[in-house]
């Protein structure tokens, strides 16, 4: 599921490229947004992100973007080449990644006017990819020089698949970061951790009983953005943000323990990074992106007085940390699980 849905997308990211340029090629080079010098390259014309500190805070938002590549290390074991295809597939995602994003942004001001076709029709967070697509859609067909109800057509039909696509990726995505991290969780710690019907596993091996669970609270979470009426658009945003720090900050640690990893005698069967001095240089600069993104993206909301989203921002991720503390003292202790720490 996560190969098929990761094919729809880039068959996606081609039409999208492909009907961009023949816009701008039929428009004779006229940007539906338009560049009025080097500023338009750096000043997002999004309010929310022109400051300095804004701009930082969008780093979180750009890290976020890759998160996943780690999850997958937790499924590895079901390569058939492990040492070869996983370096190389990181590698290729990564530069596909960096790519699309570059290009896809910039083309995007090829037929999405930011105030006539975001600002003024009310797109949020988690609506924006439908209305560039059906933006997109009819100025492929306005281009094409034809009617505007044939264009506005077109702008459906792009719109049902890219979320077609995004359905088809996001259920791949799921998929993996909903069982690669339970199972790196549970199966991979002291089983007396857990309860057992936690540690449970079905004849697939998978903890069956804890998947269940947290399919059951992420369900009741997502209806309750769904439905939440008009106050779900703030509760997606505080979410959104809440979510991209609490899985970002730990990439803080696990960033900061490579370079000890490594000095580690652990039997493994290949090894990426070779040169001890470029990974420590490495290291250290991933590590100050990381913590400057966090620290804005709770600052930001700060400084805008937005008091409730900077509080979850930042202390959400601390509240869940808090809960799995406690349950890993409780359980220790209740087992007499010494030799843990």
């Amino acid at each position: 599921m996560s190969s098929i849905g990761g094919w729809f997308m880039i068959g996606m990211n081609l039409i999208f490229i492909l009907s961009s340029l023949l816009v701008i090629i039929m428009n004779h080079g006229q940007f539906a947004q338009p560049i009025t010098g080097w500023q338009s390259f750096i000043i997002s014309p999004n309010k929310d992100f022109q400051t300095p500190i804004t701009i930082i805070s969008f780093v979180v938002y750009a890290v976020f973007a890759y998160g996943g590549m780690e999850t997958v290390g937790g499924v590895i074991d079901s390569m058939k080449h492990p040492e070869k295809d996983f370096p190389k597939g990181l590698i290729i995602g990564s530069l596909f990644t960096i790519i699309s994003y570059v290009l896809m942004i910039f083309m995007t001001g090829f037929s999405v006017n930011y105030q006539k076709d975001i600002v003024q029709t009310g797109a949020n967070t988690g609506n924006i990819t439908y209305v560039v697509y059906g933006t997109l859609g009819k100025a492929f067909g306005t281009a094409l020089n034809l009617d505007p109800q044939t264009s506005l057509m077109i702008g459906k039909i792009y719109t049902r698949a890219i979320a077609l696509s995004g359905l088809m990726g996001m259920m791949g995505a799921f998929f993996v970061l909903l069982y690669s991290p339970v199972k790196s969780f549970i199966m991979g710690s002291d089983p007396r951790l857990w309860p057992k019907a936690a540690t449970k596993l079905n004849k697939h091996g998978i903890p069956a009983d804890a998947m269940w669970a947290q399919t059951v609270f992420v369900c009741l979470l997502i209806a309750v953005v769904s439905f939440g009426g008009s106050a779900a658009t703030s509760f997606y945003r505080i979410l959104t943000d809440m979510g991209n720090v609490a899985a970002t900050a730990p990439y803080i640690f696990l960033i900061g323990a490579f370079p000890f990893f490594l000095k580690k005698d652990y039997p493994r069967k290949f090894r990426v990074f070779t040169n001890y001095k470029w990974t420590v240089a490495l290291v250290v600069f991933v590590e100050i992106i990381v913590c400057t993104g966090i620290i804005f993206t709770v600052l930001q909301p700060i400084l805008e007085h937005r008091y409730a989203t900077a509080f979850w921002t930042g202390f959400g991720p601390i509240f869940f940390g808090l809960i799995a503390y406690i349950f890993y003292r409780t359980s220790k202790k209740k087992h007499g699980l010494t030799n843990l720490d």
